[in-house]
């Protein structure tokens, strides 16, 4: 039996650092948040951030890039997208930080926009794309990110009671319904 490789400090602080990142960035936005307001909840010196990451901008460019991870959606076979998506979504805002409420708050902010728009075309449009292989691939792409985005809008940043805690079943299976014809719609 092969024992676990344990943690050193620095990947410890460096993971720290990012979700607190996340957080701040999801919370406020990164024009609203310092270098210090992250370090101060990662409980660490605000120079760390410098040796890890380089700067806020490259900060922020790791920990969006972090979230944004196409493979989740592509890890859902393609006869089952739509219920495997809404149950990933269902379920996700008790694993994780949330992307949408960073992406959103991005836009108030001309260097995170630009990471953000950047980020979101190379790490999910296009993986999407690929996936999909078919015609109109990136116009499905880009159903899936308007689809998702919505719901987060409007069960996280602007919360709607139809959206709240559990989804009633009929509102689960037209989301499922919507994702799905995604996948199987001609057009």
């Amino acid at each position: 039996m092969s024992m676990p490789i344990p943690l050193r400090d620095s990947d410890r602080t460096k993971a720290a650092i990012l979700h607190a990142a996340q957080v701040a960035f999801s919370t406020r936005g990164y024009g609203a948040t310092g270098v210090r307001d992250i370090t101060a909840a990662a409980g660490v010196n605000a120079s760390l951030v410098s040796r890890y990451f380089g700067s806020k901008e490259k900060l922020f460019e790791s920990a969006l890039s972090e979230l944004l991870d196409a493979s989740v959606i592509t890890n859902i076979e393609k006869p089952e997208f739509g219920r495997g998506l809404v149950a990933l979504f269902a379920q996700s805002e008790q694993y994780r930080v949330n992307v949408l409420p960073m992406l959103v708050l991005a836009a108030g902010d001309p260097v995170s926009r630009a990471i953000a728009d950047r980020q979101l075309r190379e790490l999910v449009i296009k993986p999407l794309t690929v996936w999909f292989d078919r015609p109109n691939a990136e116009e499905r792409a880009a159903r899936v990110v308007l689809l998702a985005s919505g719901f987060f809008l409007y069960r996280i940043l602007y919360p709607l009671p139809a959206w709240e805690g559990d989804l009633a079943p009929a509102s689960r299976k037209w989301l499922e319904r919507a994702f799905q014809s995604v996948i199987d719609d001609a057009d």
